[in-house]
């Protein structure tokens, strides 16, 4: 780890959403991987604790069951990490020179959520078709596809304000404790920034599938009881335009964060040996 600013020579931005969209998945494909690494790790977690853990400990894991819930959670799972929060400082050099430029930071943050959404919802949805063939519940199966396909996106709006208010650098852990003083900043305050995600990440994608939830008590009246499919269309369709107006809405909110603390981002992500 330097214990410098960080490189300060001029980085070229992009000037388009496409640009930018190709820079970052070439970005996601090259050393350190951070972003395929983090979806797989978390798609294996989440199959372990579904499919091997003992009844007991897989209804204090997951608050829903049955077999397209199972797309539905892993999806919520692999987004459910640093890289749908820690936006800028897993790239603080692109992100310091865009900081000013409200138009280059949004295409940044959009690309980034991009090949997250294209690392996760596709799979998820091959998941949720796989289960619909096996069970023949085709209705049910269309909507939970469109449901993956379009929530994730507004929770990436909301889950990047915890990135902007605690970004951290992104060290190798072998660097990370070779300078681990001071101890809270270096490994507890990472700590807690690394596993926050799989507290707030399902909290915000329960927030957006309210209708949908509302829709399964109206309908049923009680919890457990199957939804109609038509009916779940309905609230899934109401979570979709949720979701889009969380992801964009939540994005304004997010630069204007950054706007606000500008002075105490470009301190923090200048120097790397702050953690």
């Amino acid at each position: 780890m330097g214990d410098g600013p960080v490189d300060e020579a001029p980085v070229d931005l992009p000037s388009t959403y496409s640009e930018a969209f190709w820079t970052e998945l070439r970005r996601a494909f090259s050393p350190p991987y951070e972003a395929p690494l983090v979806v797989v790790l978390n798609a294996a977690l989440v199959s372990v604790c579904w499919f091997l853990l003992p009844v007991p400990w897989q209804d204090l894991i997951f608050s829903v069951h049955g077999v397209l819930a199972f797309p539905i959670v892993l999806s919520v799972w692999m987004l459910a990490d640093v890289p749908a929060t820690n936006l800028l400082g897993s790239d603080a050099t692109r992100m310091l020179a865009a900081i000013d430029d409200p138009d280059a930071l949004r295409r940044l943050i959009y690309a980034k959520n991009a090949v997250l959404w294209l690392l996760v919802a596709p799979a998820s949805s091959l998941v949720a078709l796989a289960v619909g063939l096996a069970y023949d519940d085709w209705d049910r199966t269309v909507v939970t596809v469109i449901g993956i396909l379009v929530i994730p996106i507004g929770s990436l709006g909301i889950a990047a304000w915890l990135g902007i208010l605690y970004p951290y650098h992104t060290l190798s852990l072998a660097d990370r404790w070779k300078h681990r003083r001071p101890v809270g900043r270096m490994l507890v305050r990472w700590i807690t920034l690394a596993v926050l995600p799989y507290a707030i990440v399902p909290v915000i994608v329960n927030a957006l599938a309210a209708p949908a939830f509302l829709a399964w008590m109206l309908t049923s009246g009680r919890w457990g009881v199957r939804i109609p499919a038509g009916d779940l269309a309905i609230g899934v369709a109401a979570t979709i335009v949720l979701s889009t107006a969380a992801f964009f809405l939540g994005h304004r909110a997010g630069l204007r964060m950054i706007h606000r603390r500008r002075t105490r981002l470009i301190e923090y992500l200048s120097h790397p040996e702050l953690g």
